[in-house]
Protein backbone atom coordinates (compact mmCIF):
# COMPACT_ATOMS: atom_id res chain seq x y z
CA UNK A 1 0.00 0.00 0.00
CA UNK A 2 2.66 2.25 1.01
CA UNK A 3 4.30 2.03 -2.45
CA UNK A 4 1.02 3.00 -4.46
CA UNK A 5 0.75 5.95 -2.26
CA UNK A 6 4.17 6.73 -3.15
CA UNK A 7 3.72 6.21 -6.99
CA UNK A 8 0.42 7.96 -6.58
CA UNK A 9 2.12 11.08 -4.49
CA UNK A 10 5.01 11.16 -7.33
CA UNK A 11 2.64 10.96 -10.31
CA UNK A 12 0.73 13.87 -8.70
CA UNK A 13 3.40 16.03 -8.11
CA UNK A 14 5.02 15.87 -11.90
CA UNK A 15 1.20 17.16 -12.68
CA UNK A 16 1.05 19.38 -9.48
CA UNK A 17 -0.22 22.63 -11.48
CA UNK A 18 -2.76 21.12 -13.41
CA UNK A 19 -3.92 18.80 -10.30
CA UNK A 20 -3.60 22.46 -7.97
CA UNK A 21 -6.28 23.62 -9.57
CA UNK A 22 -8.03 21.06 -9.13
CA UNK A 23 -7.64 21.07 -5.82
CA UNK A 24 -8.27 24.67 -5.75
CA UNK A 25 -11.78 24.11 -7.21
CA UNK A 26 -12.89 21.48 -5.05
CA UNK A 27 -11.57 23.82 -1.96
CA UNK A 28 -13.97 26.29 -3.07
CA UNK A 29 -16.94 24.20 -3.44
CA UNK A 30 -16.47 23.20 0.28
CA UNK A 31 -15.92 26.78 1.40
CA UNK A 32 -19.79 27.88 -0.16
CA UNK A 33 -20.92 24.73 1.31
CA UNK A 34 -19.38 24.90 4.95
CA UNK A 35 -19.58 28.38 4.87
CA UNK A 36 -23.29 28.33 3.91
CA UNK A 37 -23.83 25.29 6.92
CA UNK A 38 -22.14 27.40 9.54
CA UNK A 39 -23.65 30.83 8.70
CA UNK A 40 -27.39 29.32 8.39
CA UNK A 41 -26.73 27.37 11.81
CA UNK A 42 -24.98 30.60 13.36
CA UNK A 43 -28.13 32.74 12.23
CA UNK A 44 -30.44 30.72 13.56
CA UNK A 45 -28.98 30.97 16.77
CA UNK A 46 -28.26 34.40 16.54
CA UNK A 47 -32.07 35.41 15.50
CA UNK A 48 -32.90 32.77 18.93
CA UNK A 49 -30.80 35.00 21.07
CA UNK A 50 -31.59 38.59 19.34
CA UNK A 51 -32.94 39.19 23.31
CA UNK A 52 -30.81 37.49 25.03
CA UNK A 53 -31.17 39.29 28.31
CA UNK A 54 -34.92 39.57 28.23
CA UNK A 55 -37.03 36.73 29.69
CA UNK A 56 -40.46 38.05 28.89
CA UNK A 57 -41.87 40.20 26.51
CA UNK A 58 -45.85 41.59 27.58
CA UNK A 59 -48.15 43.36 25.32
CA UNK A 60 -52.04 42.59 24.55
CA UNK A 61 -53.56 39.17 24.23
CA UNK A 62 -53.04 38.20 20.20
CA UNK A 63 -50.81 36.92 18.30
CA UNK A 64 -47.29 35.87 19.72
CA UNK A 65 -45.59 36.30 16.45
CA UNK A 66 -46.84 39.74 15.92
CA UNK A 67 -45.96 41.17 19.30
CA UNK A 68 -42.35 40.27 18.34
CA UNK A 69 -42.34 41.50 15.22
CA UNK A 70 -43.66 45.09 16.46
CA UNK A 71 -41.84 45.31 19.90
CA UNK A 72 -38.78 43.83 18.61
CA UNK A 73 -38.28 44.27 15.49
CA UNK A 74 -40.60 47.15 14.75
CA UNK A 75 -42.41 45.66 12.09
CA UNK A 76 -46.05 46.65 11.72
CA UNK A 77 -48.06 47.99 14.06
CA UNK A 78 -49.77 47.12 17.15
CA UNK A 79 -53.79 46.88 17.12
CA UNK A 80 -54.02 48.00 20.92
CA UNK A 81 -51.69 49.28 23.87
CA UNK A 82 -51.70 47.85 27.13
CA UNK A 83 -52.36 49.82 29.99
CA UNK A 84 -49.76 51.95 31.85
CA UNK A 85 -51.21 50.41 35.06
CA UNK A 86 -49.87 46.86 33.76
CA UNK A 87 -46.93 47.65 33.34
CA UNK A 88 -46.89 48.94 36.97
CA UNK A 89 -48.27 45.71 38.48
CA UNK A 90 -45.74 43.89 36.22
CA UNK A 91 -42.56 45.76 38.13
CA UNK A 92 -44.09 45.57 41.55
CA UNK A 93 -43.68 41.82 41.33
CA UNK A 94 -41.30 40.19 43.76
CA UNK A 95 -39.94 38.01 40.83
CA UNK A 96 -39.38 40.45 38.29
CA UNK A 97 -35.73 42.39 38.76
CA UNK A 98 -36.30 44.83 36.05
CA UNK A 99 -39.06 46.05 33.54
CA UNK A 100 -38.67 48.46 30.82
CA UNK A 101 -41.83 49.60 28.75
CA UNK A 102 -41.66 50.11 25.20
CA UNK A 103 -43.70 53.07 23.22
CA UNK A 104 -43.95 53.17 19.42
CA UNK A 105 -45.20 55.47 16.98
CA UNK A 106 -43.02 58.14 15.95
CA UNK A 107 -40.67 58.11 13.51
CA UNK A 108 -37.35 59.38 12.12
CA UNK A 109 -36.35 59.76 8.71
CA UNK A 110 -38.37 56.19 8.53
CA UNK A 111 -36.59 55.14 11.00
CA UNK A 112 -38.98 53.90 14.54
CA UNK A 113 -39.08 55.73 17.28
CA UNK A 114 -38.86 53.77 20.83
CA UNK A 115 -40.19 55.82 24.00
CA UNK A 116 -38.27 54.16 26.97
CA UNK A 117 -36.62 54.09 30.50
CA UNK A 118 -32.77 54.12 31.01
CA UNK A 119 -33.27 50.71 32.49
CA UNK A 120 -32.84 49.50 28.68
CA UNK A 121 -29.66 50.76 28.43
CA UNK A 122 -28.34 48.57 31.22
CA UNK A 123 -30.57 45.53 31.09
CA UNK A 124 -30.53 44.66 27.12
CA UNK A 125 -28.41 42.08 25.62
CA UNK A 126 -27.90 40.88 22.40
CA UNK A 127 -26.14 37.73 21.63
CA UNK A 128 -25.05 37.54 25.34
CA UNK A 129 -23.36 40.95 25.06
CA UNK A 130 -24.45 44.34 26.58
CA UNK A 131 -25.01 47.86 24.84
CA UNK A 132 -21.89 49.91 24.29
CA UNK A 133 -21.26 53.36 23.42
CA UNK A 134 -19.86 54.82 20.30
CA UNK A 135 -20.30 58.17 21.63
CA UNK A 136 -22.03 59.80 25.12
CA UNK A 137 -24.54 58.01 27.46
CA UNK A 138 -27.61 57.58 27.92
CA UNK A 139 -30.28 59.80 28.76
CA UNK A 140 -31.38 61.12 31.84
CA UNK A 141 -34.31 60.12 34.17
CA UNK A 142 -36.70 63.00 33.59
CA UNK A 143 -38.24 62.54 37.56
CA UNK A 144 -34.66 63.81 38.24
CA UNK A 145 -33.73 66.26 35.36
CA UNK A 146 -36.08 67.53 33.46
CA UNK A 147 -33.55 68.57 30.76
CA UNK A 148 -33.58 64.63 29.83
CA UNK A 149 -37.28 65.01 28.67
CA UNK A 150 -35.59 66.73 25.31
CA UNK A 151 -32.39 64.19 25.28
CA UNK A 152 -32.16 61.29 22.47
CA UNK A 153 -29.91 58.56 21.76
CA UNK A 154 -29.79 56.98 18.54
CA UNK A 155 -28.88 53.24 17.33
CA UNK A 156 -25.48 53.08 15.24
CA UNK A 157 -27.34 52.86 11.96
CA UNK A 158 -29.73 55.85 11.86
CA UNK A 159 -26.44 57.61 12.72
CA UNK A 160 -23.91 56.20 10.54
CA UNK A 161 -26.67 56.71 7.82
CA UNK A 162 -27.40 60.65 8.59
CA UNK A 163 -24.33 61.39 9.84
CA UNK A 164 -25.09 62.89 13.10
CA UNK A 165 -22.73 63.25 16.34
CA UNK A 166 -23.40 64.26 19.95
CA UNK A 167 -24.55 67.41 20.54
CA UNK A 168 -26.64 67.43 17.08
CA UNK A 169 -30.46 68.71 17.08
CA UNK A 170 -33.64 66.40 15.18
CA UNK A 171 -36.76 66.95 15.28
CA UNK A 172 -39.23 63.43 14.64
CA UNK A 173 -42.44 62.88 12.72
CA UNK A 174 -45.35 62.03 14.55
CA UNK A 175 -46.31 58.52 13.39
CA UNK A 176 -44.54 56.69 9.85
CA UNK A 177 -44.83 60.54 8.27
CA UNK A 178 -46.43 60.48 5.11
CA UNK A 179 -49.73 61.72 6.61
CA UNK A 180 -51.27 65.12 6.43
CA UNK A 181 -48.92 68.55 6.77
CA UNK A 182 -47.11 69.83 9.73
CA UNK A 183 -46.84 66.29 11.37
CA UNK A 184 -43.21 66.79 12.62
CA UNK A 185 -42.52 67.76 16.47
CA UNK A 186 -40.73 70.93 15.64
CA UNK A 187 -41.98 72.34 18.92
CA UNK A 188 -40.25 69.53 20.18
CA UNK A 189 -36.43 69.51 18.88
CA UNK A 190 -34.59 66.80 20.76
CA UNK A 191 -30.44 67.01 21.28
CA UNK A 192 -28.39 63.88 20.90
CA UNK A 193 -26.70 62.68 23.98
CA UNK A 194 -25.19 59.47 23.15
CA UNK A 195 -24.57 57.07 20.50
CA UNK A 196 -25.18 53.58 20.44
CA UNK A 197 -21.85 51.14 19.02
CA UNK A 198 -23.26 48.67 16.41
CA UNK A 199 -25.12 45.20 17.78
CA UNK A 200 -26.58 43.81 15.05
CA UNK A 201 -29.77 44.15 16.84
CA UNK A 202 -32.89 45.91 15.58
CA UNK A 203 -31.92 48.35 18.12
CA UNK A 204 -29.22 49.69 15.65
CA UNK A 205 -31.97 50.97 13.14
CA UNK A 206 -33.83 52.60 16.10
CA UNK A 207 -34.15 55.75 17.37
CA UNK A 208 -34.77 55.99 21.51
CA UNK A 209 -36.25 58.88 23.84
CA UNK A 210 -37.71 59.10 27.46
CA UNK A 211 -40.80 58.12 27.97
CA UNK A 212 -42.11 61.30 29.38
CA UNK A 213 -40.46 63.16 26.51
CA UNK A 214 -42.75 61.00 24.20
CA UNK A 215 -45.72 62.19 25.95
CA UNK A 216 -44.27 65.40 25.81
CA UNK A 217 -44.30 66.03 22.49
CA UNK A 218 -47.97 64.76 21.85
CA UNK A 219 -49.56 67.20 24.22
CA UNK A 220 -52.39 68.48 21.89
CA UNK A 221 -52.65 66.16 19.20
CA UNK A 222 -55.40 64.54 18.28
CA UNK A 223 -56.51 62.32 15.35
CA UNK A 224 -53.11 62.53 14.17
CA UNK A 225 -52.57 66.43 13.31
CA UNK A 226 -50.54 69.21 15.65
CA UNK A 227 -51.91 71.19 18.08
CA UNK A 228 -50.98 74.55 15.93
CA UNK A 229 -53.37 72.69 12.91
CA UNK A 230 -56.27 71.57 15.10
CA UNK A 231 -58.94 73.98 15.27
CA UNK A 232 -60.43 72.65 18.40
CA UNK A 233 -60.99 72.83 21.85
CA UNK A 234 -58.06 69.86 22.82
CA UNK A 235 -55.65 72.21 21.06
CA UNK A 236 -56.31 75.18 23.64
CA UNK A 237 -55.78 72.46 26.35
CA UNK A 238 -53.04 73.40 29.28
CA UNK A 239 -50.31 70.96 28.96
CA UNK A 240 -47.51 70.65 31.32
CA UNK A 241 -43.95 70.45 31.32
CA UNK A 242 -43.73 68.46 34.75
CA UNK A 243 -42.25 64.87 34.17
CA UNK A 244 -44.35 63.11 37.04
CA UNK A 245 -47.57 64.71 35.41
CA UNK A 246 -46.64 63.10 31.68
CA UNK A 247 -47.38 59.48 32.37
CA UNK A 248 -48.83 57.37 29.96
CA UNK A 249 -52.20 56.24 29.76
CA UNK A 250 -50.62 53.14 27.62
CA UNK A 251 -47.72 51.52 26.64
CA UNK A 252 -47.12 49.36 23.34
CA UNK A 253 -45.32 46.77 24.91
CA UNK A 254 -42.67 45.68 28.34
CA UNK A 255 -39.57 43.48 28.34
CA UNK A 256 -39.26 42.06 31.18
CA UNK A 257 -36.03 40.28 33.41
CA UNK A 258 -35.97 38.31 36.13
CA UNK A 259 -34.19 37.64 39.26
CA UNK A 260 -34.23 33.69 38.40
CA UNK A 261 -35.29 32.60 34.92
CA UNK A 262 -36.82 29.27 36.47
CA UNK A 263 -39.51 31.44 37.47
CA UNK A 264 -40.66 32.51 34.02
CA UNK A 265 -43.61 30.16 33.46
CA UNK A 266 -45.06 30.79 36.72
CA UNK A 267 -44.67 34.63 36.16
CA UNK A 268 -45.95 34.30 32.36
CA UNK A 269 -49.35 32.65 34.14
CA UNK A 270 -49.60 34.73 36.45
CA UNK A 271 -49.63 37.78 34.06
CA UNK A 272 -51.72 36.20 31.58
CA UNK A 273 -54.34 35.94 34.29
CA UNK A 274 -54.16 39.47 35.35
CA UNK A 275 -57.83 41.14 35.63
CA UNK A 276 -57.14 44.53 34.84
CA UNK A 277 -56.73 43.65 31.15
CA UNK A 278 -55.69 40.85 28.94
CA UNK A 279 -52.54 40.21 28.32
CA UNK A 280 -49.85 37.82 27.00
CA UNK A 281 -46.22 37.28 28.08
CA UNK A 282 -44.11 35.59 25.68
CA UNK A 283 -40.76 33.83 25.93
CA UNK A 284 -38.92 35.82 23.46
CA UNK A 285 -36.52 32.22 21.84
CA UNK A 286 -39.47 29.95 21.76
CA UNK A 287 -41.70 32.76 19.53
CA UNK A 288 -38.23 33.47 17.63
CA UNK A 289 -37.70 30.10 16.72
CA UNK A 290 -41.31 30.10 15.58
CA UNK A 291 -40.74 33.20 13.42
CA UNK A 292 -37.86 31.86 11.89
CA UNK A 293 -39.93 28.65 10.51
CA UNK A 294 -40.96 31.53 8.19
CA UNK A 295 -37.56 32.25 6.23
CA UNK A 296 -36.97 28.47 6.57
CA UNK A 297 -37.54 28.05 3.00
CA UNK A 298 -34.68 31.12 2.12
CA UNK A 299 -32.65 28.64 4.67
CA UNK A 300 -33.29 25.37 2.39
CA UNK A 301 -32.45 27.00 -0.48
CA UNK A 302 -29.00 28.39 0.37
CA UNK A 303 -28.30 24.77 1.45
CA UNK A 304 -29.73 23.82 -1.91
CA UNK A 305 -27.40 26.12 -4.04
CA UNK A 306 -24.55 24.82 -1.89
CA UNK A 307 -24.96 21.66 -2.58
CA UNK A 308 -25.50 22.08 -6.62
CA UNK A 309 -22.30 24.31 -6.49
CA UNK A 310 -20.16 21.29 -4.86
CA UNK A 311 -22.05 18.90 -7.70
CA UNK A 312 -20.33 21.16 -10.43
CA UNK A 313 -17.40 21.42 -8.72
CA UNK A 314 -17.28 17.49 -8.38
CA UNK A 315 -18.08 17.27 -12.21
CA UNK A 316 -15.24 19.78 -13.15
CA UNK A 317 -13.00 17.92 -11.37
CA UNK A 318 -13.94 14.62 -13.44
CA UNK A 319 -13.62 16.20 -16.43
CA UNK A 320 -10.45 17.34 -15.68
CA UNK A 321 -8.91 13.78 -14.61
CA UNK A 322 -10.52 12.21 -17.63
CA UNK A 323 -9.17 14.20 -20.24
CA UNK A 324 -5.60 14.09 -18.43
CA UNK A 325 -6.19 10.26 -18.92
CA UNK A 326 -5.23 10.62 -22.66
CA UNK A 327 -1.77 11.99 -21.89
CA UNK A 328 -0.63 8.90 -19.07
CA UNK A 329 -1.59 5.66 -21.49
CA UNK A 330 2.70 5.29 -21.76
CA UNK A 331 2.80 6.06 -17.69
CA UNK A 332 -0.28 3.08 -17.34
CA UNK A 333 1.42 0.78 -19.94
CA UNK A 334 4.84 1.33 -18.05
CA UNK A 335 2.74 0.00 -14.59
CA UNK A 336 1.76 -2.65 -16.95
CA UNK A 337 5.40 -3.98 -18.21
CA UNK A 338 6.20 -3.63 -14.23
CA UNK A 339 3.48 -6.18 -13.62
CA UNK A 340 0.87 -3.93 -12.17
CA UNK A 341 -3.00 -5.68 -12.73
CA UNK A 342 -5.63 -3.44 -14.20
CA UNK A 343 -7.57 -3.83 -11.25
CA UNK A 344 -4.33 -2.15 -9.87
CA UNK A 345 -4.34 0.88 -11.99
CA UNK A 346 -8.03 1.66 -11.01
CA UNK A 347 -7.15 1.42 -7.55
CA UNK A 348 -3.84 3.66 -8.35
CA UNK A 349 -5.79 6.22 -10.55
CA UNK A 350 -8.63 6.20 -7.99
CA UNK A 351 -6.68 6.43 -5.10
CA UNK A 352 -4.31 9.33 -6.64
CA UNK A 353 -8.04 11.35 -7.45
CA UNK A 354 -9.22 11.01 -3.74
CA UNK A 355 -6.11 12.30 -2.63
CA UNK A 356 -6.27 15.21 -4.68
CA UNK A 357 -9.84 16.08 -3.55
CA UNK A 358 -9.15 15.19 -0.30
CA UNK A 359 -6.53 17.95 -0.14
CA UNK A 360 -9.23 19.73 -1.55
CA UNK A 361 -11.69 19.42 1.22
CA UNK A 362 -8.97 20.18 4.24
CA UNK A 363 -7.84 23.22 2.45
CA UNK A 364 -11.86 24.38 2.35
CA UNK A 365 -12.41 23.49 5.78
CA UNK A 366 -9.02 25.44 7.00
CA UNK A 367 -10.35 28.44 4.72
CA UNK A 368 -13.75 28.32 5.79
CA UNK A 369 -12.77 28.58 9.66
CA UNK A 370 -10.42 31.36 8.85
CA UNK A 371 -13.05 33.44 6.81
CA UNK A 372 -15.43 33.39 9.53
CA UNK A 373 -12.61 33.94 12.10
CA UNK A 374 -11.58 37.28 10.80
CA UNK A 375 -15.15 38.60 9.59
CA UNK A 376 -16.62 37.34 13.43
CA UNK A 377 -17.36 41.07 13.86
CA UNK A 378 -18.27 42.56 10.99
CA UNK A 379 -20.87 39.56 10.68
CA UNK A 380 -22.04 40.39 14.45
CA UNK A 381 -22.25 44.37 14.15
CA UNK A 382 -23.25 44.27 10.28
CA UNK A 383 -25.85 41.20 10.19
CA UNK A 384 -26.52 40.32 13.71
CA UNK A 385 -24.69 36.83 13.15
CA UNK A 386 -22.64 35.34 15.94
CA UNK A 387 -20.79 32.84 14.43
CA UNK A 388 -18.47 30.66 16.31
CA UNK A 389 -15.32 29.13 14.60
CA UNK A 390 -14.69 25.88 15.49
CA UNK A 391 -14.80 22.19 14.50
CA UNK A 392 -17.82 20.94 12.05
CA UNK A 393 -20.76 20.80 13.63
CA UNK A 394 -22.85 17.36 13.42
CA UNK A 395 -24.64 18.63 9.78
CA UNK A 396 -21.40 19.77 8.44
CA UNK A 397 -19.97 16.50 9.03
CA UNK A 398 -22.43 14.78 6.96
CA UNK A 399 -21.98 17.15 4.61
CA UNK A 400 -18.00 16.54 4.52
CA UNK A 401 -18.78 13.06 4.53
CA UNK A 402 -20.92 12.70 1.44
CA UNK A 403 -18.64 15.31 -0.13
CA UNK A 404 -16.18 12.93 0.15
CA UNK A 405 -18.36 10.18 -1.04
CA UNK A 406 -19.03 12.55 -4.07
CA UNK A 407 -15.10 13.07 -4.95
CA UNK A 408 -15.11 8.98 -5.28
CA UNK A 409 -18.21 8.56 -7.20
CA UNK A 410 -16.46 11.80 -9.47
CA UNK A 411 -12.86 9.81 -9.68
CA UNK A 412 -14.19 5.84 -11.15
CA UNK A 413 -14.56 7.76 -13.87
CA UNK A 414 -11.20 8.32 -14.74
CA UNK A 415 -10.17 5.21 -12.96
CA UNK A 416 -12.37 3.00 -15.55
CA UNK A 417 -10.90 4.88 -18.13
CA UNK A 418 -7.44 3.98 -17.11
CA UNK A 419 -8.35 0.59 -16.45
CA UNK A 420 -9.79 0.51 -20.29
CA UNK A 421 -6.64 2.07 -21.23
CA UNK A 422 -4.44 -0.41 -19.60
CA UNK A 423 -6.07 -3.54 -21.01
CA UNK A 424 -6.70 -2.07 -24.91
CA UNK A 425 -3.06 -0.45 -24.97
CA UNK A 426 -0.77 -3.25 -23.02
CA UNK A 427 2.50 -2.70 -24.02
CA UNK A 428 2.19 -1.16 -27.07
CA UNK A 429 0.84 2.32 -26.68
CA UNK A 430 0.03 4.89 -28.89
CA UNK A 431 2.72 6.97 -30.27
CA UNK A 432 0.70 10.37 -29.35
Amino acid sequence: MSLWLSLAWHSAWSRRFALALVAVSVSVSVLILLGVQQLREDARRSFSNALSGVDLIVGPRGSATELMLYSVFQIGRPSRNMGFNSFLDISRMPQVRWAVPIQLGDSYKGHPVLGTTPTLFAEFKSQGKGLQWAQGGAFGNPMDNPQAMNEVVLGAEVARRFGHQVGDSLVLTHGAGGGPEDTDHDDHPLTIVGILAATGAPIDRSVLVPLEGFESMHQGWGMGISPKSLKSAAAALPQTSEAKELQPISVTAVWVGLHNRADVFSVRRKIESFNREPLMAVLPGVALDELWQVVKVVENSLVLIGALVVVSAMLSVAAVLLVAMSGRRKELAVLRAMGAAPVALLGFVLLESVLVCLLGIVAGFAACQMLMWSAQDALRTGFGIMVQPGWPSTDSLLALAALLGVSVLASLLPAWRAYRLSLMDGLHPPAV
